[in-house]
């Protein structure tokens, strides 16, 4: 008896120490570009590194200008926070973003609801 619940205590300690990552992010690291009628060069695109919560933000790869910061995840958005404003995406899937907020970026305005996907391609 005293066998029985040993194992079953070891196998209980066992199963309470393998469960799910928590720390999983909803999203990819990499590279998300805009879906529209863009010049290749021009496309504006979303680049998150999400083992440092960090974003880049910009109009197009030949296009010097960018905002950048550091991110959150929250009520499944992107709350993307640089040092003049504030960028918020709605996360439609890890593959696709939805601007919902362009901030008061005077630079570039993308238009709301503009949906960015995932590539590993550079453009």
């Amino acid at each position: 008896m005293k066998r029985i619940i040993c194992f079953l205590i070891c196998l209980l300690m066992l199963f309470s120490f393998v469960g799910c990552d928590s720390h999983t992010t909803p999203v990819l690291s990499g590279s998300y570009y805009a879906v529209g009628d863009y010049e290749e060069m021009l496309t504006p695109y979303l680049s998150l590194d999400t083992d440092n919560n960090e974003f880049r933000f910009g109009a197009g790869s030949v296009v010097s200008y960018q905002e950048y910061g550091s991110y959150k995840i929250a009520d499944g958005k992107i709350i993307a926070t640089s040092q003049s404003t504030t960028f918020e995406f709605e996360i439609k899937d890890k593959n696709t973003l939805i601007l919902i907020d362009n901030g008061d970026n005077d630079f570039f305005k993308i238009p709301i609801n503009t949906q960015f996907v995932y590539s590993e391609d550079l453009k």
